[in-house]
C-alpha cells in the first residue's frame, strides 16, 4: 500500500486573510475518478455524515495533512501504463458569511505532498457563478491521461509580432479566458505565480525527475510570457491575456490543488523565460504529451525520459527547441514591493535590504500571528528574523532554512502587497472617502473626475474577492479597463450588461462592498468598523473606545501621545491617531476609517495579550 498527502488551507482577499477555525469536510474516493464518464460527479448535494474526515484550520488557515492510500508510483512514470496514477478526494466547507465550496477531484500521488487553496468568496445576494448556492470547482484528468487537442495560434519563433511591449516585465496578475477564445466563458483573474503553479499542476506529474519538472515549467513560464509580451489576445479584440483550452495554450483548472515539488519549483524559476540567441522576446515554447499527441515542440513524456536518463533542464529544452536557445532571469517584475537584491539575507546580514524584510514581515504577521512580531525598523539580520523567516517559509511552503532567498523574497513581497492593497483600499484610501449613501449619478466610457475615480475604487476593493472582475487603474478616466470591469460585475451578479453605471448599479456597488468590508474587518468582541470614518469633531462611543485602545497602545509605543478618554475628537486624539498611523506605517490622515480602526484593534489585541514586541 502507498501513501499520499494533502493539505488545505481557507483564505479570501487574494491570500490576505487567513480564515482560522473553520471546518473543512473530506470524503476519499479511493482510485475511482471517473462517477460519470466526464472525470467527476454529476451530484453536488452535500451531507457532511458522509464525509469519512473532518479538519480544522490553524491560525494561518490551513489544516494538518491528511494521508490518503494512493496508487503505485511507478504508474505515472510508465509512458505505457494507462491506469490512473492517483487518488482523488471530494472537499466541503462552509464558512459563515461565505459560499460554501464544494470541490470534486483533488489529486494525490503517492508519496507526494499537495495543498489545496480554498479561495472563499463573500455572501452576496444576485451572485450568478454557484449551483444551487455552492460553489462548485471540478477537476479534470490531467492532461497527461486524456486525449489533448495541440494545435496553439503561435507567433513565430523569430520574431515578437504582433510586438508591443519594449521590455519582458512579469505581470503582477495574468486573465485567463476559461475557454475558447471565441467562447463566451469568464474570465479570471490569479496571480502570475500561482498560474504557473496550477499549469505546471495541471499538465505534468509531480512524481517526474527534478529536471524534467524545472524543463516543463519553463517552457509553461516561457510561452505564457511569449502570449504576454506579443499582447496576442488583446491585439484581436479580446479582453484577456491567454486561455485554458488546451488547442490555443494551456490548462488552467480553477479550484485545483498544487503540489509542493511543483510550487517550490515555480517560486524559484517563475521570474526565468527561454528565448533565443539575439531575441529579447520569450520564446513560445510548445509541447504536447507525446503519446497520444504530438507537436512541433517538447514531448513530455520524451522529457520524462531524458530527465530520468540523468538529462538537465536546459538540455532537455535544447533537445527539442535547438541549441540555440538561452535562459534569461529577469527582476523586473509589476508592483512588487522591491527587486531581489542579488544576493541572499541570512543570520548577520546587514543594510536596507534587511530593514525591507523586517518592515513586510512585520505587517504580514499581524494577519498571521504565528510568524513572531519582530521590530520592523533595524538593518541587522539577527536571530528574531531568522524565526521570523523560518515560520514564514513553513506557512508558504518554502524551504524552512530560514534565508531570505529569490523564492522566499519575491513569496515576502508578494504577500505583502496582497496585504497592503487590501489594506489601502479597504481604508478608501485613493478616493478621499465615499459618500454614505450611493450616488445615482449616471456614468460611461469617457468620463473623467471624482465619481469614476469613487467607481474605480470600489471596482478595484471588489476585484480582491471576486477573481471574475479585473483590477482597474485608480486614475479617475473611464476608459475600456473601467468599462470592462462594469462589465464583468453586471454579469456577475445579474445587472443589465450594458458597461454604463446607473444607480442599480451603484446600489449594488455599495452592497457588495460593505458586505464584504463587514465581514473580514477585524473585531474585538462585537467593535467592528461601524461603518463611518472618526475624524476631528467626531463623538460618542466609538471614538472613546479608540481612545481607551490608543492610551493602551501607548504604553508600550512611548511616540504615541497618551489622550483624554472623553469620546470628543479633539486634536489631541487627532495627533495621537497620525502618531500611531506614522508608527504602523499606514497614510497619517489622522482620519480613523477601516484601515486605521481595524490596525488598532489588531494591536490592542496583540498587546493585552502578551503577544506583540516594539
Amino acid at each position: 500500500m502507498y501513501n499520499g498527502y494533502i493539505k488545505f488551507s481557507l483564505v479570501t482577499g487574494g491570500g490576505a486573510i487567513p480564515i482560522i477555525g473553520e471546518k473543512i469536510y473530506v470524503k476519499t474516493n479511493g482510485f475511482t475518478v471517473n462517477q460519470d464518464g466526464n472525470g467527476y460527479t454529476s451530484d453536488y448535494t452535500v451531507d457532511t455524515s458522509n464525509f469519512d474526515y473532518v479538519l480544522i484550520t490553524d491560525e494561518t488557515g490551513s489544516t494538518d495533512t491528511l494521508t490518503v492510500e494512493a496508487p503505485d508510483p511507478d504508474i505515472s512514470l510508465d509512458e505505457n501504463d494507462m491506469s490512473l496514477p492517483y487518488s482523488v478526494v471530494d472537499v466541503y466547507t462552509n464558512v459563515e458569511g461565505y459560499f460554501p465550496v464544494r470541490i470534486l477531484g483533488a489529486q494525490v500521488y503517492a508519496n507526494k505532498l499537495s495543498t489545496l487553496p480554498i479561495i472563499l468568496t463573500p455572501l452576496i445576494s444576485g451572485y450568478e457563478n454557484t449551483i444551487n448556492g455552492v460553489i462548485v470547482y471540478q477537476i479534470p484528468p490531467n492532461t497527461l491521461i486524456t486525449p489533448t487537442e495541440r494545435e496553439p495560434e503561435r507567433p513565430a519563433d523569430t520574431q515578437a509580432s504582433p510586438l508591443v511591449a519594449q521590455e519582458v516585465v512579469i505581470p503582477e496578475f495574468i486573465t485567463v479566458h476559461l475557454g475558447t477564445p471565441s467562447s463566451s466563458a469568464q474570465n479570471v483573474n490569479v496571480s502570475f505565480p500561482d498560474y504557473i503553479k496550477n499549469v505546471a499542476s495541471s499538465e505534468i506529474f509531480p512524481t517526474w525527475p527534478d529536471e524534467t519538472l524545472r524543463a516543463n515549467i519553463l517552457a509553461i513560464i516561457s510561452l505564457t510570457l511569449n502570449r504576454v509580451f506579443t499582447e496576442w489576445y488583446p491585439s484581436q479584440g479580446y479582453n484577456f491575456d491567454i486561455t485554458n483550452s488546451t488547442q490555443f495554450d494551456q490548462s488552467f483548472v480553477p479550484g485545483r490543488n498544487i503540489f509542493d515539488e511543483i510550487s517550490r519549483l515555480v517560486d524559484e524559476l517563475f521570474n526565468t523565460y527561454i528565448v533565443r540567441e539575439g531575441f529579447i522576446n520569450p520564446l513560445f515554447a510548445s509541447y504536447c504529451d507525446g503519446r497520444t499527441t504530438t507537436c512541433n515542440g517538447m514531448s513530455q513524456w520524451g522529457s520524462e525520459r531524458l530527465g530520468a536518463n540523468g538529462f538537465s533542464a536546459i538540455d532537455i529544452l535544447k533537445t527539442y527547441y535547438g541549441n540555440d536557445i538561452e535562459l534569461v532571469t529577469t527582476n523586473n517584475v509589476s508592483d512588487f514591493t522591491d527587486s531581489y537584491p542579488g544576493f541572499p539575507l541570512s543570520l548577520g546580514s546587514e543594510g536596507p535590504e534587511v530593514e525591507d524584510i523586517r518592515r513586510q514581515l512585520y505587517r504580514i504577521s499581524l494577519n498571521y500571528p504565528l510568524i513572531p512580531r519582530i521590530n520592523p525598523v533595524l538593518q541587522i539580520y539577527d536571530t528574531d528574523l531568522e524565526e521570523a523567516v523560518r515560520t514564514f517559509q513553513e506557512i508558504f511552503d518554502l524551504t524552512p532554512d530560514g534565508i531570505v532567498g529569490p523564492a522566499t523574497w519575491y513569496r515576502i513581497s508578494y504577500i505583502y502587497t496582497s496585504i497592503i492593497k487590501l489594506a489601502e483600499l479597504g481604508a478608501e484610501g485613493e478616493t478621499g472617502g465615499l459618500p454614505i449613501e450611493p450616488p445615482t449619478e449616471e456614468l460611461e466610457p469617457g468620463d473623467r473626475g471624482r465619481s469614476v475615480a469613487r467607481l474605480q475604487f470600489l471596482l478595484a476593493y471588489i476585484s480582491l474577492f471576486y477573481t471574475d472582475i479585473p483590477t482597474v487603474s485608480l486614475d479617475g478616466i473611464y476608459g475600456s479597463d473601467t468599462q470592462q470591469a462594469v462589465i464583468a460585475f453586471q454579469q456577475l451578479f445579474g445587472l443589465p450588461v450594458t458597461g454604463n453605471v446607473n444607480a442599480e448599479v451603484w446600489a449594488k456597488l455599495y452592497d457588495v462592498y460593505n458586505t464584504v468590508l463587514k465581514l473580514i474587518t477585524p473585531e474585538l468582541g462585537e467593535q467592528g468598523f461601524p461603518g463611518t470614518p472618526l475624524r476631528r469633531f467626531s463623538t460618542g462611543e466609538n471614538v472613546r473606545l479608540m481612545q481607551t485602545y490608543l492610551n493602551r497602545i501607548a504604553d508600550d509605543y512611548p511616540s504615541i501621545p497618551k489622550i483624554t478618554v472623553d469620546g470628543i475628537f479633539g486634536p489631541g486624539t487627532e495627533e495621537a491617531v497620525k502618531a500611531f498611523q506614522r508608527r504602523f506605517f499606514i497614510n497619517p490622515t489622522g482620519i480613523i476609517n477601516a484601515q486605521t480602526w481595524g490596525q488598532i484593534v489588531q494591536i490592542y489585541n496583540f498587546l493585552t495579550r502578551g503577544g506583540l514586541q516594539s
